[in-house]
């Protein structure tokens, strides 16, 4: 069976919102370093923290 690209993208819309930054390339590199150490993904953090600031706020 096939993947239907089309569906998968709008199910992709719909359930997820974007967030794209551009930041220094040292300190990504290494937030990407350490997240790695840690088992971490960039989303996942970025969700966790995105979490924590919601409510904080």
């Amino acid at each position: 069976m096939a993947r239907n690209y089309k569906k998968e993208r709008e199910w992709q819309l719909q359930k997820y919102d974007q967030i794209r930054a551009n930041i220094d390339k040292e300190l990504g590199t290494a937030l990407r370093k350490k997240l790695k150490d840690e088992g971490k993904t960039v989303a996942g953090w970025v969700t966790e923290n995105v979490k924590k600031y919601l409510k904080k706020n």
